[in-house]
């Protein structure tokens, strides 16, 4: 029999949703009680690590999704198989598209082999993607923000990495929660049965997100986290 009680996993953006306001980030590592949390950033490994080393000593991690959902690590230990799944795709025929077209990548830093990010204007984003599918099939492109273009595997993704972390965890759909700001998170918010779009997102999420499964708090950043996870269930009520 299923327990009246689920197990509960966070799954949450970084940038503007975690993060972005201290006093409510060392509150939510208070409050958060038993619930498992697992970051999920559009960002690499790298970046996110810098990120996390001045998060509050306090705050556990159980596992962190990178670039895009290319990347998974869960207690510390790399999910080598999860990539492997990735390595017939050549991120060199992006490459090549765009910078033809004069389109300026995002810093190194913001680059995998598995992502390819770029600065597109959003009156050229559809019209670009069109070429890049063309030319290489099995291909997700993500258009977020002013310009931002993202192109990752169709095997990966925020949404594909959440769930394949849940499965990992033993965590079933009645204990998984994801949440986020922008609209790149909207994969994610697609995927799970519960979301929290926090106080402060953005136009892109709260218009298409959900309405029957996401909780639209009004505290920013972690503070509406953590509205949104005593609407859900998983914490009490204060």
């Amino acid at each position: 029999m299923r327990s009246r009680f689920p197990r509960w996993l966070l799954v949450t953006d970084i940038d503007d949703t975690l993060d972005g306001d201290e006093d409510a980030l060392r509150d939510f590592a208070e409050r958060r009680g038993d619930v498992l949390l697992v970051l999920n950033s559009s960002r690499p490994r790298a970046s996110v690590e810098q990120t996390m080393s001045r998060f509050p000593p306090g705050l556990r991690i159980d596992g962190i999704v990178t670039a895009l959902g290319t990347e998974i690590l869960l207690h510390g230990e790399e999910l080598a198989e999860w990539t492997d799944r990735f390595r017939g795709w050549d991120r060199r025929v992006i490459d090549e598209l765009l910078r033809s077209e004069g389109m300026a990548p995002h810093p190194p830093e913001m680059q995998t082999p598995y992502k390819a990010s770029y600065s597109v204007p959003t009156e050229r984003g559809e019209e670009i993607r069109a070429k890049l599918l063309e030319r290489l099939p099995g291909t997700t492109v993500i258009l977020s923000g002013k310009s931002d273009f993202d192109a990752i595997p169709l095997a990966a993704g925020k949404d594909k990495a959440t769930l394949h972390v849940a499965e990992r965890l033993g965590i079933d759909a009645d204990g998984l929660v994801v949440a986020g700001d922008s609209g790149n998170d909207l994969a994610m918010f697609d995927a799970a049965p519960r979301a929290i779009a926090v106080g402060n997102a953005r136009r892109e999420l709260v218009e298409r997100a959900d309405p029957n499964r996401t909780y639209f708090a009004a505290a920013h950043h972690a503070a509406g986290i953590l509205e949104g996870l005593r609407h859900w269930g998983a914490l009490p009520q204060d």
